[in-house]
């Protein structure tokens, strides 16, 4: 997440008090860029530090990540030095992106220590340096490969502060002077401003005032965008967005078999079906055989032997000069009977794979949005149908466990709505959790979740909210929704998670409200 110095300021200006005083119980790795520093609070937060190249970033969250086991040189550093210390000062450089750590410490032999921890949360050269009280350097995640390096980090050396360059934005910066103080998508859209019209005045006063947040693609901003589509956030809601993106990054590192697997089987299979139409058209073209050969048969009179071809009634006939013209007939035959078993068999393959290709579709359209413990139930079924080699080994043989999935649930205008993020998911929500007298809904034609309310006479709130998590978990922004009693939906025999039903009534949504995607969100 991307993010400006000024909007940084922010925050930090935010969490500052919050983070004075508290106490660090425990130091985690989320991933090679990203620490996880455990807080002693009521709230049981972490202060999370990313310091990913493109995206840096600082914040205060209450959710729970997955953390590595393993560790390196740095990590074993900052629990040396941070680990049960207490934050005692909270600092900021005020025209740069740095962030500044004091902690103070009692070592095991009952020493206070207190020592730094810089965060440059500078994009493209992030970094976290751990100094003493003089601004010694002790150590650091990135130090540099060379002693000529201008910015030297190396241990023993003194850190060097930025020049205290003035990047506040006030009432007085022009374009010229903001180019160097805002970002790049932030500038975009002042520019966008004035041309319709409005005063740099006006949108500096607008920013210099903004008590807001916004997301823009991987940007926070500290204003809204008139040019693109932004959505207004909350820092909470921000910490929202950097735990996706963090169980993003957790399942691709750690389900790259089951990512792979689906794209190189989706891009074989539709190969398959191009070339299954090629080899298709071949044998349809030889369905007039039996005419050519009854043609033959007809008008042996005018065969000249050896001829390579012979016109009947307009129509000329490819033949085989060393064969007579029975003979020829026969071989057309043969060809037509041999083409007619072709198609059969050419559909049945057809037919196969769409529903190979329907299978992945479905995996790849619930991975997209699938969590850590839905990705096993993915893998589970890709287990049962044979795609992936189950290597676990069961202790108790003859003892059958049974494997528990848990769908999703969410509460709207009082009503409790279930959702499936996998096709077992979807089967014990419908036909074990679900009442006869339950709504049921699933996006029309394609691939998505069976959503169920749990009433038999929800609110309209409750229907609408319903059907938009249809259409959303089915990636798509628009679209129809099946509205049934469950009572009237039943099993397809032999396929996990597919349904049938007759009668239903259809809601059309246009576009799914931002308030519904954010609360979604929040639950997946």
């Amino acid at each position: 997440m991307a993010i400006s110095n000024f909007t940084l300021n922010k925050i930090y200006l935010h969490y500052k008090n919050k983070l004075e005083g508290v106490k660090i119980s425990k130091i985690v790795k989320i991933s090679d860029y990203d620490f996880s520093f455990i807080l002693f609070s009521k709230k049981q937060e972490s202060l999370i530090i990313s310091l990913e190249p493109l995206h840096p970033y600082f914040l205060m969250s209450s959710s729970y990540f997955k953390t590595l086991n393993e560790t390196n040189t740095f990590v074993t550093t900052l629990k040396k030095y941070f680990e049960n210390g207490v934050i005692k000062k909270v600092s900021k450089i005020d025209n740069d992106r740095i962030i500044i750590l004091e902690i103070k410490k009692i070592t095991q032999t009952y020493q206070t220590i207190t020592n730094k921890l810089i965060l440059e949360l500078i994009p493209h050269r992030t970094n976290a340096i751990i100094v003493d009280e003089n601004d010694v350097i002790i150590s650091a995640m990135k130090l540099s490969s060379s002693l000529d390096e201008t910015n030297l980090i190396a241990r023993g050396v003194h850190y060097i502060y930025p020049s205290n360059e003035d990047k506040s934005i006030t009432m007085d910066d022009t374009l010229e002077t903001l180019k160097s103080k805002i970002g790049l998508t932030l500038y975009k859209d002042i520019l966008y401003r004035i041309e319709k019209g409005e005063t740099l005045k006006d949108i500096l006063s607008e920013i210099v005032t903004s008590d807001k947040y916004y997301v823009y693609k991987n940007d926070i901003l500290s204003i809204k965008l008139h040019s693109l589509p932004c959505i207004e956030i909350t820092l909470d809601e921000i910490s929202k967005i950097y735990e996706q993106k963090e169980n993003d990054k957790y399942k691709k590192d750690h389900y790259d078999l089951v990512f792979h697997l689906v794209k190189h089987k989706l891009k074989g299979l539709r190969n398959k079906v191009v070339n299954l139409e090629k080899d298709y058209q071949k044998s349809l073209d030889k369905k007039d055989y039996v005419e050519i050969g009854n043609l033959l048969y007809m008008n042996q009179d005018s065969y000249v032997k050896g001829s390579k071809e012979i016109e009947i009634d307009g129509r000329k006939i490819q033949l085989d000069e060393k064969l007579s013209l029975s003979e020829n007939a026969n071989k057309y035959f043969k060809q037509y009977q041999k083409s007619k078993k072709a198609l059969e068999e050419l559909e049945k393959q057809k037919a196969l794979t769409l529903q190979k290709i329907d299978f992945f579709e479905k995996i790849e359209n619930q991975i997209s949005f699938a969590s850590i413990s839905d990705m096993e139930d993915i893998i589970y079924e890709l287990k049962q149908n044979g795609y992936i080699k189950d290597t676990s080994k069961k202790k108790h043989p003859s003892k059958k466990q049974e494997k528990v999935f848990n769908p999703h649930f969410i509460t709207i205008d009082g009503y409790k709505i279930g959702f499936g993020l996998s096709s077992y998911q979807n089967e014990f929500l419908t036909f074990t959790l679900a009442s006869k007298d339950d709504y049921f809904f699933h996006i029309k034609d394609v691939h998505g979740p069976h959503v169920i309310i749990f009433s038999n006479n929800p609110s309209e709130e409750a229907i609408l909210f319903a059907s938009e998590i249809a259409i959303y978990l089915a990636n798509k922004e628009s679209g129809e929704v099946y509205l049934a009693d469950k009572k009237d939906v039943k099993k397809l025999p032999g396929q996990i998670g597919k349904v049938t039903f007759n009668k239903y009534q259809t809601i059309s949504i246009s576009k799914i409200r931002e308030s519904t995607i954010r609360k979604l969100k929040e639950n997946l």
